[in-house]
């Protein structure tokens, strides 16, 4: 791994153990699959039961709304190991990493997450008691940006649509069903103003991702200690309608620790489950 930066590397020490498991290993695949296996069981109790939500906002009389799943993209749907694996080699800086991962998007070339092409294909295809179909909603937080070269407002949603067909995911709404950071104003980082967006009109049964803040409001960069906390107040929904798939590699559970990981490391005690009873 080179480490050419003048200022701060782009990925933390250790990421490519983390890396070469998510390429690598039969335990992710294993995981992976585990993951949606289970979230394919819960979308069917989910669909039976028509007072079922997954997502907090949502109160009252939900039997006239059709069913609904939300689902973040990256490390959830798309697997982004491969480029992951190319900046680690390069050692890309800090500055370095927007266009490099932009770049790769550009690709359109992102293989699937184990178990996630065959879940979104049958969830489609299951119905609720009235035979409405499930529509698939995918929340990203990949950024509407302009691009040299390219007059399109926002280039990162062709080249995303374009992937997810490429992997036998389209559907007729699937333009529509895509949510990215940006598309509309009020629509930035936090996903929450994204699923009170479809909340109106769908029952959302179940909601996936590979981060807390797939889930929850303001954990990005709350302390390790608050979003424990912020987990342990939402235990009834982990593995029923929330599910969450391993990422090691990236996310605001990294944010949290620190820019010092050994001090990190070091830290006295352990952060402990904060559920009560546990």
């Amino acid at each position: 791994m080179k480490n050419q930066c003048g200022s701060a590397p782009a990925f933390a020490a250790g990421g490519e153990r983390a890396t070469l498991w998510i390429r690598s290993s039969a335990e992710f695949r294993a995981a992976s699959e585990s993951t949606y296996r289970a979230a394919q069981a819960a979308l069917e109790a989910g669909l039976a039961e028509t007072s079922w939500t997954a997502e907090p906002t949502q109160t009252g009389d939900l039997s006239a709304l059709p069913p609904a799943l939300v689902m973040d993209i990256d490390e959830t749907v798309l697997d982004n190991s491969e480029p992951q694996a190319q900046m680690l080699l390069d050692g890309i800086c800090l500055e370095e990493f927007p266009a490099a991962w932009d770049a790769w998007i550009a690709l359109r070339r992102a293989p699937a997450v184990p178990g996630a092409a065959e879940f979104i294909r049958t969830a489609r295809t299951m119905r609720d008691p009235a035979g409405r179909a499930v529509r698939v909603f995918l929340i990203t937080n990949r950024e509407c940006a302009r691009r040299d070269g390219d007059d399109a407002a926002c280039p990162q949603e062709g080249d995303t649509l374009a992937n997810l067909r490429s992997l036998g995911l389209d559907s007729p709404t699937l333009a529509d069903d895509l949510m990215l950071k940006g598309e509309r104003e009020d629509w930035g980082s936090e996903k929450l103003a994204r699923r009170r967006a479809i909340a109106p009109e769908y029952r959302i049964v179940l909601n996936i991702g590979d981060d807390l803040a797939d889930f929850l409001p303001d954990v990005r960069r709350a302390t390790p200690l608050a979003r424990e906390q912020a987990r342990c107040a939402a235990d009834a929904r982990w593995g029923r309608q929330w599910f969450v798939l391993p990422n090691p590699m990236y996310g605001s559970w990294l944010v949290a620790l620190g820019p010092d990981l050994d001090a990190a490391l070091a830290a006295e005690p352990r952060v402990q489950a904060a559920c009560p009873g546990r």
